[in-house]
């Protein structure tokens, strides 16, 4: 059985396909359904000519046995989609703010809390773990937060692939991104205009430490965190990994952290720990 011609020529047999789709999960948990056969098919092929064979049975065995890191990072960042946007859905940065801040903010200056730890699992190009900076310097040079300030609040961004947090550290961004989520506000209180391309604020970038991590690996050496954005990424996962994720968060939040996913159903996953909350058009949950 095969499926319609990749540009390189080939095509992609059930049995490749099967085996390809094993290894996307052993590597980097993404289970790829049977009707994005066409798109592994597509997105592969150029490998092909790469390694210098005519199938894909022949460049899975070439795969398997040159055990390249690189190679494989180079094939992931070419099946996953890397979809992100400033602010996306606009409601977790609006919960951070009116809802989580304030108490974070008191718990600083109280002495309840040394320092706070905000997590991006799924930081891709930086969009997501930007925008959490900038609404909390934003926040805090808005309000009157006593002593708090933005060194007092440590920013973690990771991804499996390490090709797009190249990107994200450098913290400079083309027209098209610039126009996706990202109002006039933020804009031009912490871009700078270079050419055609936007630089953000060192000191919205330089607040950010970026790690290549995978997250199918321990959470243990990542420390504990007060609040994790974990959005968008699970829905890629089978059920089992899910669930092995969701207990390691549970495991790296601190009592009364919070955890932001997707707009997508989680099964009731996070129940036993968790409270539940709503607002506007997401859930999030409450350790």
């Amino acid at each position: 059985m095969t499926f319609s011609q990749s540009p390189s020529g080939a095509s992609i047999s059930e049995s490749e396909f099967l085996l390809f789709r094993e290894y996307f999960a052993e590597k980097c948990g993404i289970v790829i359904p049977h009707e994005k056969m066409y798109l592994l098919e597509t997105r592969l092929s150029t490998f092909l000519a790469q390694a210098g064979v005519d199938s894909f049975g022949k460049f899975y065995k070439h795969l398997v046995s040159e055990n390249n890191p690189q190679m494989a990072e180079k094939i992931i960042n070419a099946i996953t989609t890397n979809e992100t946007k400033w602010f996306r859905d606009t409601a977790p940065w609006t919960v951070l703010e009116q809802r989580l801040l304030p108490q974070l903010v008191e718990d600083l200056n109280l002495g309840r809390k040394s320092k706070v730890r905000i997590w991006s699992a799924a930081a891709s190009t930086g969009q997501e773990i930007y925008s959490t900076v900038m609404c909390v310097d934003n926040y805090l040079s808005k309000n009157l937060v006593g002593k708090a300030k933005l060194s007092d609040f440590e920013f973690l961004a990771t991804d499996i692939s390490s090709s797009v947090l190249d990107i994200a550290k450098k913290g400079r961004y083309d027209k098209i991104s610039m126009m996706r989520g990202l109002d006039d506000y933020y804009k031009t209180k912490y871009f700078t205009q270079d050419g055609s391309a936007w630089d953000i604020d060192p000191k919205i970038r330089d607040a950010v430490k970026f790690q290549t991590f995978n997250l199918q690996n321990s959470f243990l050496f990542l420390g504990r965190f007060d609040v994790i954005f974990c959005r968008y990424v699970m829905i890629y996962f089978s059920d089992e990994l899910k669930k092995e994720i969701i207990r390691k968060i549970n495991d790296a939040l601190l009592t009364g952290g919070v955890v932001f996913t997707g707009n997508y159903a989680l099964l009731g996953m996070f129940d036993d720990n968790y409270t539940s909350n709503q607002f506007e058009n997401i859930t999030y949950y409450t350790k």
